[in-house]
């Protein structure tokens, strides 16, 4: 036995080579429909008490066989956790399906919860956004919670001669009042049993309106977030756009004055050449005479 767990036993390798996660991964689909049947097969007996004795046997022995179940596979994945109190402290409602098996009603808060989590933990895997995933599980968590408190009420109940919670539509009645808080006081439960389901299902109220609260506010945050981002997107944009058009007209502006500096020194340049011109001619008009003058005195000689 030593030898499994401790230098390079066969569990400890397992450990190292990812055993656990191999083997929730091959019974994730199993335990959730398990734990679909065993709500079924809790809740059955509790809301009818006609049902034939043989019926109710069949569903007494499929309530063991599947608490078995469950007891084996809690086993196997502490065997196989590498780490069993961080296993134990995250599974809590596993380790209260197991423990507990006579408290029935408890029990099906418990199995509603184990159910919750197979649905959350396949969930994580989907491609859906954070927003979509966390409304998704407040809505199944708040209708696990909402039934389990109607079913333990009423389980609490309906034996009680001084009890106005007869049947489970007014089991449903109550709990979603108190759920939410509203709280008629047309239906209250008198017995120990009620009163303590009725403070949990308040706080479990209280807590699901808030984690809603918190995710539409986390919904707006994040609109208003992705709007901002656009606009400061926008604006740098436009920033930049701005500076561009501002260093072509700054080039534009510098290609006008140097435009305007050569069209003066073109003129000035064409006023020289101008009065060259006119010096040459006045040069050349005055050769011309001298040479009529010359001329002229030749034939006189």
């Amino acid at each position: 036995m030593r030898g499994w767990v401790s230098g390079d036993g066969w569990l400890t390798r397992a450990r190292r080579n990812g055993a656990y996660q191999r083997f929730v991964d091959r019974t994730d689909d199993v335990m959730l429909v398990l734990a679909l049947v065993f709500v079924v097969v809790l809740v059955w007996p509790l809301l009818d008490r006609d049902l034939p004795p043989g019926l109710r046997e069949a569903l007494h022995w499929a309530d063991i066989a599947i608490w078995l179940v469950f007891v084996v596979e809690y086993g196997i994945r502490l065997l196989l956790a590498p780490q069993r109190w961080t296993f134990v402290r995250e599974h809590i409602p596993d380790l209260v399906v197991v423990l507990v098996p006579p408290l029935r009603s408890l029990r099906v808060v418990a199995a509603l919860l184990r159910l919750l989590g197979l649905v959350s933990m396949v969930g994580r895997l989907s491609r859906q956004s954070l927003e979509v995933r966390t409304g998704t599980y407040t809505a199944i968590l708040a209708i696990g919670v909402l039934f389990a408190g109607a079913v333990t009420v009423y389980d609490a109940e309906q034996a009680d001669p001084d009890a106005n919670i007869k049947t489970f539509p007014d089991a449903l009645w109550w709990a979603m009042t108190t759920m939410t808080t509203v709280g008629y006081g047309d239906r209250f439960p008198v017995t120990g049993q009620g009163r303590l389901m009725a403070a949990v299902l308040m706080l479990a109220g209280i807590a699901i309106l808030g984690i809603v609260t918190a995710s539409i506010a986390a919904w707006f945050i994040g609109q208003f977030s992705a709007v901002s981002a656009a606009v400061e997107t926008a604006a740098e944009s436009v920033e930049e756009a701005a500076e561009s058009v501002e260093d072509a007209v700054d080039h534009q502006t510098e290609l006008l004055a140097a435009v305007r500096e050569l069209s003066q020194r073109l003129a000035g340049l064409e006023s020289r050449v101008d009065d060259a011109v006119r010096r040459l001619d006045a040069v050349r008009h005055t050769e011309k005479g001298e040479t009529g003058t010359e001329t002229a005195l030749m034939r006189d000689d």
